[in-house]
């Protein structure tokens, strides 16, 4: 999943986000939104463009950190800071993003180690992959120069054995499931067979995956860092050991190598020499290499940007007095990267929980909420807008809130009378007084938000809350992601993997992913309706009409159903710096595009 954190950017089931369209088998975006869908009432059309377009060769990024990546191994990691830093720059995909500002080109996809786009048959049951010629792996971590490896040709068994090793006990990978419906998968993770027989490799240069059922947005798959080629004679010696640590000796595929890595503190990025250009359409690569620093408070992390001390605000967000600072200065302003990106704010509800259970309570709890509040104390107008159904701006399914808003009430500040009606339909004309756990963070942030949800549940006789506050990451770990629990209420966000629904609903609202440890579907809601309504809409090509009215229902479907209060619908808030060139921000990476952006010095 990706969740979007105080201080981290999560990536979904993850990640988690998030943190994520594209198309499909064609080449057109699949809407005329900020990321594909609906179009979005902010932002415009495209990333404003820093320091013109005239970028030249050379110079050092200095990026500014929290906390970084949490991996270097790109099958391990799930982080926006991984995916849109590291990730990007390098290791390359069957397919990635397009570059450039412009919102509309930002969410197709674009060959990067194939020649095209993923080829399917007439009911997306396979699809099939011709590589380039010329693309070669480059230096492992720290430089080295891997015998048999680097400075040869990338070939379709370095792809089918970077996605067996998702399935590998020993790399604990995040988002296995996306690529479970390959045959064959399953069998391989439970050990009852020595590789996935639904990846063909018939000849160097082509790969072909075989499907349990159709999948319309598999290219969407193929563009995530579980695509990044790795040679598995060198690799498997590091897998095969208990925990893998393949971590300290990723290889290169993109136009850099990572030359230092020490978590939390440092990474510094050098030009990968194997890269060839002529075989890559996405990367400029103007810098010679990133210098990345961590371990700052967010504030002091913004305040090295403000001051070009930095070049760009990796994982850390302006707010409070801050953010009124580089809002209400033109001068700063334009340094702001301040656009709508496909992640939602949510409170949710265990329909395992009594009284929980009942569907009315929870319809109860949409009116009853506070939604305008939650957003202030999130942050107020320049974080976002308030959220009135699962799907965020920026993918296919999106319902804009003027559009539809089922539980709606002045000002979004809720409805007491309106949720005290449903209560007494409900058998609980009187409140509620058995104990519900109600968990959120220890940040300021979250207290404000525990207490302002506590006035309203007060409001209609929900007069017994055990509330906890622990900290990040320790409230999704030891609570939510566990259903032993009964956690009855927290406070959660989630982001896209990719600008498809299906990197929300699946993970988060359908049934059939509920887990024991780990879980991301933290209401537990296990519903026939809408696990057919998911199911069905996954089977419709991303880019057709048919997939937009099908993933609309579905997103009606999974808010009526009520298991979250919406809260937020996010604004990204990222600086950069007056040493930028063609520095622009790209909606589907979360972050500056610092592969196609140039220093001036």
């Amino acid at each position: 999943m990706r969740r979007k954190t105080k201080a981290t950017k999560w990536m979904a089931f993850a990640t988690a986000a998030l943190v994520g369209g594209a198309c499909t088998g064609g080449g057109k975006g699949v809407g005329d939104g900020a990321a594909g869908g609906k179009p979005s009432k902010r932002g415009g059309n495209a990333s404003q463009v820093l320091g013109g377009t005239d970028a030249g060769v050379g110079g050092t990024l200095r990026l500014a950190s929290i906390q970084g990546p949490d991996y270097m191994d790109p099958a391990a990691a799930y982080t926006v800071t991984f995916f849109s830093y590291v990730g990007r720059g390098v290791f390359r995909k069957l397919v990635d993003h397009a570059p450039g500002p412009d919102f509309a080109k930002q969410s197709q996809l674009v060959p990067d180690l194939a020649e095209d786009l993923g080829q399917p048959n007439t009911d997306y049951t396979e699809w099939t992959y011709k590589l380039k010629d010329g693309v070669k792996f480059g230096p492992a971590l720290g430089g080295e120069k891997v015998p048999g490896v680097t400075g040869e040709e990338i070939t379709s068994p370095d792809i089918k054995y970077a996605i067996e090793r998702l399935f590998l006990p020993s790399v604990a990978a995040g988002y296995g499931f996306y690529y479970e419906p390959i045959e064959g998968a399953i069998e391989f993770q439970e050990g009852r067979a020595d590789d996935i027989t639904g990846i063909e490799t018939p000849d160097d240069k082509t790969i072909v995956f075989k499907l349990t059922k159709p999948i319309g947005d598999w290219d969407y798959r193929m563009s995530m860092a579980a695509t990044t080629p790795a040679p598995e004679k060198y690799v498997s010696q590091f897998d095969g050991k208990k925990i893998s640590d393949y971590d300290n000796h990723v290889v290169s595929s993109g136009p850099y190598y990572v030359d230092t890595y020490s978590p939390s503190e440092e990474i510094r990025l050098l030009r990968n020499r194997e890269w060839d250009p002529d075989t890559d359409d996405i990367r400029e690569a103007f810098v010679d290499g990133v210098d990345w620093r961590m371990g700052f408070d967010n504030a002091d992390c913004v305040d090295k940007v403000l001051s070009n001390d930095y070049d760009n605000a990796v994982d850390c967000e302006p707010k409070g007095p801050q953010l009124k600072e580089i809002i209400t200065d033109p001068e700063l302003k334009d340094r702001f990267f301040n656009f709508p990106i496909a992640c939602t704010n949510y409170m949710f509800m265990n329909t395992t929980v009594e009284p929980f259970d009942d569907p009315k309570v929870r319809e109860a709890m949409n009116y009853a909420v506070d939604r305008a509040n939650q957003l202030k104390l999130l942050g107020g107008s320049s974080t976002g807008d308030v959220a009135t159904s699962i799907l965020p701006p920026g993918m296919i399914g999106h319902l804009p809130a003027t559009e539809y808003n089922p539980f709606e009430s002045p000002g979004m500040s809720g409805d007491i009378q309106k949720a005290k009606a449903l209560l007494a339909e409900a058998g609980l004309a009187d409140g509620y007084h058995e104990k519900l756990l109600l968990v959120g963070d220890a940040e300021p942030e979250g207290r404000k938000q525990i207490e302002s949800l506590r006035s309203d549940l007060e409001a209609i006789g929900f007069d017994n809350l055990e509330i906890r506050n622990p900290n990040f990451p320790d409230n999704y770990t030891q609570y939510y992601g566990v259903p032993r629990t009964n956690t009855a209420m927290g406070f959660a966000a989630w982001c896209k993997d990719y600008p498809s629904p299906v990197t929300f609903l699946e993970p988060l609202l359908y049934g059939p992913n509920i887990i024991q440890q780990g879980n991301g579907n933290y209401a537990e809601i296990d519903d026939p309706e809408l696990n057919k309504a998911i199911e069905d809409s996954v089977a419709i090509p991303l880019d057709s009409e048919e997939a937009v009215g099908s993933w609309e229902s579905a997103n009606k479907l999974a808010t009526e159903k009520a298991p979250w209060v919406p809260l937020r619908w996010y604004l990204d808030r990222e600086l950069g710096g007056t040493d930028l060139v063609n520095g622009y921000w790209h909606q589907q990476l979360f972050a500056l595009d610092w592969v196609n952006t140039g220093i001036k010095s």
